[in-house]
């Protein structure tokens, strides 16, 4: 894609398979994603894209069109990124592995499929204790960094930053959505 990196375009394309209409912002060489299922989605840009708001199906098609900065809705994790414990990937991927049977053996047991698959995600999937305090970890980030394909051999990361938990992992990172405020 002429103008944008294809690391860029790739992280593009998985948010915009599950949104094309979903927002990417560039700050500070970083990408940033709001997901439709409610959480951040970042990765280290390896292009040069100007700081801005696009729309995560004009960059897929390699349109590289910002938007108003206003479209943009939600805060960003803020401060250091702090690492609170280390998971194995095939944990993670095995917890992933395990909600999508789940949820197959379920299908059309009388529960909509969509309340359901909101239960899950809102699933606290892990509770991390750091420092005399408890940092719940919802299934949502586990969803998030599986579909946006950032688990690679590495252990992935618990993360904070402030009051918001993340999860990092080999090529990326998600965190979960700012209470109270919408991301669109």
């Amino acid at each position: 894609m002429a103008g944008l990196d294809p690391d860029d375009a790739a992280f593009a394309a998985r948010v915009a398979r599950l949104d094309p209409d979903a927002l990417v912002r560039v700050r500070e060489g970083r990408l940033w994603a709001s997901l439709p299922i409610g959480a951040l989605a970042a990765r280290e840009s390896a292009g040069e894209l100007p700081d801005a708001v696009y729309r995560a199906g004009d960059l897929s098609e390699g349109r590289i069109e910002p938007r108003p900065d206003a479209d943009w809705r939600g805060r960003l994790p803020a401060g250091r990124w702090e690492t609170i414990e280390a998971v194995p990937a095939a944990d993670i991927t095995a917890m992933d592995r395990q909600a999508a049977e789940a949820l197959r053996q379920r299908r059309g047991q009388g529960i909509g499929d969509r309340r359901l698959r909101d239960v899950l995600l809102d699933h606290v999937a892990l509770r991390v204790q750091h420092e005399g305090r408890e940092y719940p970890v919802e299934f949502r980030l586990v969803v998030a960094v599986m579909r946006m394909r950032f688990v690679g051999d590495d252990p992935v990361r618990v993360l904070r930053a402030g009051r918001r938990v993340g999860l990092a992992a080999t090529y990326g990172a998600v965190w979960e959505r700012e209470r109270g405020l919408p991301l669109l």
